[in-house]
């Protein structure tokens, strides 16, 4: 019998996938690793290893309210553990966040604090370390942005998933930046087994922080916090090369992936398969294996204007 005790058993394995009628012909194999096929997110990972080593360390007991600034998926992932592992949720993400996340967390019992969008992430993160100094006793920071058990959790299971999954097989690896604990994590172990892989991370054209460029406002929920995170700053030698997406091309992907593969995706998940996509058109790598992400469902945007329409909708009168 294969029974979970709760729900962080059914956090990672997740499946891989190949994109073969998105990609029909494509002179390299693309492959999705199905992260939406966690509990919440593929954020389920660096939450759990983030509060699991917090209570460990005597820094989470029961009650305490755990503080992360999130575009959305860390907060979920955050949340839902609460419901289950005994302290309380405090989120701080930019208020032109979906309300589909506004929501979820909600729904979580988590405490959600919007804040102005035009301070992007890194004012939601300002604001959550002012409220945890101003409430030490009672508060802990999660920091996923700087927070080595982010990356931990994708080295001790993202990384060695792919590695068994392809037999070791991978050209190139295509990850979305925001906090960069996947590419922090997952750029760790798979160098280690094979320093040839090709690792790209993928952040917004609008605000290139990573790439040596400014932060501004953009559409791509969940990547492009718009400052460099500690996550990325300790993997920097390891990326191996930044691809610049824009917010509409990242949409399209996302439509094109749904209507394609009939996996609905958000805008990081089709910024990945568009990175992969830019790669598999190289010549170095025909033949070979090149991995990207969906990271969560993309039923979380539905209320985007600008992602999917209800064009398809047909009213009939009585």
């Amino acid at each position: 019998m294969n029974i979970a005790d709760d729900l962080t058993d059914l956090i990672g394995n997740t499946p891989l996938m190949r994109l073969s009628r998105l990609f029909p012909d494509c002179p390299a194999t693309i492959l999705a690793k199905l992260e939406m096929m966690n509990p919440t997110s593929i954020k389920d990972r660096p939450a759990l290893y983030m509060v699991r080593q917090a209570m460990a360390d005597g820094l989470i007991k029961p009650g305490t309210e755990v503080v992360e600034a999130t575009s959305g998926n860390t907060g979920i992932g955050i949340a839902c553990l609460a419901t289950i592992m005994g302290f309380k949720a405090r989120l701080y993400m930019i208020d032109t966040s979906s309300i589909e996340r506004q929501k979820l967390l909600s729904a979580y019992g988590a405490t959600v604090v919007l804040t102005p969008a035009a301070e992007l992430t890194s004012g939601a993160r300002d604001r959550a370390i002012a409220y945890c100094k101003a409430n030490p006793e009672t508060t802990f920071f999660a920091n996923q942005h700087g927070n080595p058990n982010n990356a931990a959790a994708h080295n001790a299971t993202t990384g060695p998933e792919l590695w068994e999954q392809t037999g070791g097989n991978i050209g190139a690896v295509v990850i979305g930046m925001g906090t960069s604990g996947t590419i922090e994590g997952v750029s760790k172990f798979l160098k280690e087994k094979d320093s040839s892989i090709r690792i790209v991370g993928v952040e917004p054209a609008a605000s290139p922080v990573n790439a040596g460029g400014k932060p501004g406002p953009h559409l791509i929920s969940g990547i492009g916090p718009g400052f460099l995170a500690e996550n990325f700053e300790r993997a920097r030698d390891r990326v191996d090369e930044i691809l610049l997406v824009e917010d509409e091309v990242a949409f399209e992907w996302a439509r094109r992936v749904t209507l394609a593969e009939g996996l609905i995706a958000g805008p990081t998940s089709g910024s990945t398969l568009w990175g992969a996509w830019e790669l598999a058109k190289r010549p170095e790598f025909a033949g070979k294996n090149i991995i990207g992400f969906i990271c969560d469902t993309g039923e979380r945007y539905l209320s985007m204007k600008s992602l999917f329409k209800a064009d398809t909708v047909i009213h009939e009168g009585e």
